[in-house]
């Protein structure tokens, strides 16, 4: 036996408020003709309106309803026609015009706060709301007593005077079940507060009435298909529906899911629930959004389980397998794959709301599973707190005829930590600031790498967003190495290569394009290198920046035989790195191994150096600074000259280390320590062991032979050999050729140091020691410094040490300039006690064995 479904036209007969209604509507008439009136006020009618003798009204009470009418403004968002203006200013005015009566509560005021967003269609702030009501009130006051509001009565009731139906100006309350008709497509309002539309709405587990259907007011979080199934069931029982509570819902989420307006949706709902239950279509409507939510989520997790049983693991093969299959049979076989691909294809295009081949019990049960991500994260905690699949605050959704535009706004910016500051692009050297020409600083992600970046060698992974500035963060890397090849205002091209592989060929020659431009002031060459745009010899040599594709780069690494283009290598920059999970990251796995293999030489260079390291720490960027300080000191062949730059650049980094070494020491007063730091930046400047080496070997014609011979005779310096006469030169050197070692010596200072110690009548009696230097061989007239096995240029620079080293005390230092003469002084201690065993010490800053002491108790 089939059962009808009910009809809203059945449920019309029942008894049902027809007067009220009939008032309802009378009501809604009247609203529109008095609108319609009030619109016929032009903007002088307006003010003439409110303020009572507005021509004679002072300046005081012409400013104060600018004011108003300015609040008016901020009100509506100004987003109003002029006429629609004048009522919601007249409804404003007549509303909060005049001081709270004794008997009006908070609950008075909500009630004129419904009223006027009734009249606007849409919420409003309640900062704006307090401003415009405490600006009316003032309005008010400013005017003449019983003249304030009479105006605008008296203009309300003229308007009633013409054509005013009998009843229409009764006080009519038009009951909660028929608010449903203005909200059914009004989404802009369904997504208010819920506080704002449920006021005075009782709790849903309340049940419903025989004639009422009580509202209820629902927790967003807690809305799902459970809710909707235990709504069902209270209809189904207190209904008398002759569908049961499942096929009730299911046709409920049909209804729901589909893609008609709101106002054939809520009359469907109607069909199917019927009048009585007509506050429960309200809620459903109300509440839409969030259970279609619900049914999508159930969907989701229902197709996933479904695919999860069809896909099934393949074993492997051991054996060969052999199917004998008739004609017919391979052709409805070749017909079911076919059929089998056409419904993959149609699945992932077509949208998830099929609900015909779905009972409600599972889709319950589906759309209350989440899915692993969302079980990692939580939903957090507090009214406030949102879902992970939430779109987050402030989001604004705008409903229009065929489609919805959801505007999201954007994240705000962290704010900036203790100490962290963005990097100004004049901090950057001269050359590299033509790169970032337009630029005034960095961003915060490249802020916080440009150390990193800009000054060491090390190798880095960035891992940021789209748009982030990773190109950027190349950039300084390119520059960091274009500087360590910057020399003497030269850029020595033919000393170095970069690669930047970019996944696609389309992208290289877009990076080619953009990397040309930028790098154009410092004359740099960028080509593209891929199988559409091939190089030749000549041209990979005049090429400082090659950008290509992983397999080309592959090709042209493979071959071992020519690695002249491998080595010149210094910097390798791999864009889109994750591709290492693709079908293509074995290709740039292989780059990377293939570029390590090739820089991996610390093991060969640390068997050879006269200190051990730690072999298992070998890849550590420190152990390869110490490896590289030790084939300095022992002057020992680099393997490549990618370890030549290197070195270069760690030579050049230490100079500043050590001397905030000599600082520290010196302001603790540990001599010994001092002096130390000291030769060791003699040791960086000569290349040199302090305590190994022969400081003859700072002459580049020294022998091993020639350094034993001198040492039989008892010199071992190179200001041994200084002091001596010319004409012992060639007696002492017995057959080597003296004009070669003098010409040598020639690049070597001879510093004649005097002494004298006074006493200063104006500070109480205390010493001070007076110190003269000057250089006797005035042949020699640069200060420039003798450093051949040093990368860069340096002066002459000389420490003054005052200390006693039997305890190894420091008392005064100083660093000084020597070009041809000077004269200084230093403060001695004021008691006798101090002076015992105190020496001074002149050293060099760039050369061993100058050390020249002089006992201060002997002066």
């Amino acid at each position: 036996m089939l059962i009808q479904l009910p009809r809203l036209t059945s449920s019309l007969r029942d008894p049902c408020d027809v007067d009220q209604a009939y008032l309802r509507r009378k009501a809604i008439l009247h609203n529109r003709r008095s609108t319609s009136t009030v619109n016929s006020l032009p903007r002088l009618e307006l003010a003439r309106t409110i303020v009572h003798q507005w021509d004679e009204a002072s300046v005081e009470v012409r400013q104060a309803y600018k004011q108003f009418v300015g609040a008016v403004v901020e009100l509506v968002d100004g987003e109003v026609a002029t006429d629609e203006f004048q009522e919601v200013a007249l409804t404003v005015y007549r509303l909060f015009a005049g001081p709270l009566q004794e008997h009006e509560d908070d609950s008075g005021v909500g009630e004129k706060k419904l009223q006027l967003q009734k009249l606007m269609g849409y919420p409003a702030s309640d900062a704006n709301l307090h401003k415009v009501a405490s600006l009316a009130q003032r309005l008010f006051k400013l005017q003449p007593a019983d003249h304030g509001r009479s105006s605008v009565f008296e203009r309300e009731l003229n308007a009633g005077e013409d054509g005013v139906e009998f009843g229409a100006d009764l006080i009519f309350q038009p009951p909660s079940r028929f608010l449903v008709d203005s909200l059914l497509d009004n989404d802009d309002l369904l997504e208010g507060p819920p506080s704002s539309r449920h006021d005075g709405w009782h709790d849903l587990d309340h049940g419903y009435s025989n004639s009422t259907y009580h509202h209820a007011v629902v927790d967003r979080r807690k809305l799902s298909l459970e809710w909707l199934s235990n709504a069902c069931d209270r209809i189904v029982k207190e209904c008398a529906s002759q569908l049961s509570r499942d096929e009730l819902a299911m046709a409920i989420c049909r209804v729901l899911n589909s893609d008609k307006p709101g106002e054939e949706i809520a009359g469907d709902l109607l069909d199917l629930v019927g009048v009585s239950a007509f506050e429960a279509v309200q809620d459903l409507m109300l509440h839409r959004k969030e259970l279609v939510d619900a049914i999508h989520q159930g969907l989701l997790m229902l197709k996933s389980d479904k695919t999860a049983s069809n896909t099934q693991l393949r074993m492997p093969s051991y054996g060969t397998q052999v199917t004998v299959q008739t004609e017919s049979e391979r052709q409805i076989d070749k017909l079911r794959r076919k059929e089998e691909k056409r419904y993959k294809r149609g699945a992932e295009n077509r949208v998830e709301d099929d609900l015909s081949a779905t009972n409600f019990s599972s889709l319950l049960r589906a759309s209350e599973r989440r899915s692993p991500i969302e079980d990692l994260f939580g939903h957090g905690q507090g009214p406030n707190s949102l879902a992970v699949t939430a779109l987050p605050q402030g989001t604004l959704r705008k409903h229009f005829k065929g489609y919805e535009e959801v505007i999201i706004p954007p994240t705000p910016t962290a704010p900036m930590k203790p100490g962290e500051k963005l990097i100004e692009i004049q901090e950057l050297d001269g050359f590299a600031q033509a790169a970032f020409r337009g630029y005034k600083s960095l961003n915060r992600i490249q802020s916080q790498i440009f150390q990193t970046t800009y000054y060491t060698n090390e190798n880095i992974l960035v891992c940021a967003p789209t748009g982030a500035g990773k190109t950027n963060i190349a950039m300084i890397a390119i520059l960091h190495e274009i500087g360590q090849h910057f020399r003497d205002g030269y850029l020595h091209k033919d000393e170095f290569k970069i690669v930047y592989v970019a996944p696609m060929k389309a992208l290289a020659a877009e990076v080619t394009s953009a990397f040309s431009h930028r790098l154009s002031p410092l004359n740099m060459t960028v080509r593209e290198l891929t199988g559409d745009m091939q190089l030749s010899k000549n041209e990979l040599e005049e090429t400082q920046m090659i950008v290509t594709t992983p397999e080309k780069w592959d090709v042209i690494t493979r071959k071992s035989s020519d690695m002249s283009l491998s080595m010149l290598v210094k910097l390798l920059i791999i864009d889109e790195v994750h591709l290492l999970n693709d079908e293509r990251g074995a290709v740039i796995e292989a780059l990377v191994a293939r570029t390590l293999r090739q820089e991996n030489y610390n093991e060969a260079l640390s068997k050879n150096v006269p200190y051990m390291v730690d072999n298992n720490r070998l890849d550590d960027p420190h152990v390869k600074a110490n490896l590289l300080f030790q084939a300095h000191f022992s002057q020992l062949e680099l393997p490549i000259s990618d370890y030549v730059t290197d070195l270069k650049s760690v030579l050049d980094q230490s100079i500043r280390i050590i001397q905030a070494m000599i600082d520290i020491c010196a302001n603790s007063g540990w001599l010994s320590s001092t002096i130390t730091c000291m030769h060791l930046l003699q040791m960086v400047m000569q290349g040199l062991w302090y305590d190994k080496d022969s400081s003859l070997w700072m002459l580049p014609c020294m022998s091993s032979d020639l350094v034993s011979s001198l040492g039989k005779k008892g010199i071992s310096s190179v200001q041994q050999l200084l002091d001596l006469p010319k004409a012992n030169i060639q007696t002492v050197l017995e057959g080597f050729p003296a004009s070669r070692i003098s010409q040598d010596l020639q690049h070597f200072p001879r510093v004649q140091v005097k002494l004298k110690v006074q006493k200063s009548d104006t500070d109480g009696g205390t010493f001070s020691l007076n110190i003269k230097l000057a250089k006797m061989n005035s042949n020699r007239k640069t200060s420039r410094a003798f450093a051949p096995r040093f990368p860069k240029i340096k002066d002459e620079a000389w420490w003054l040490v005052l200390g006693n080293p039997s305890n190894s005390e420091l008392y005064a230092l100083k660093r000084v300039s020597l070009s041809d003469r000077l004269v200084t002084h230093m403060e001695l201690p004021s008691t006798p006690t101090n002076i015992e065993g105190m020496k001074l010490i002149l050293l060099s800053d760039c050369y061993l064995g100058f050390e020249q002491e002089y006992s201060i108790k002997e002066l």
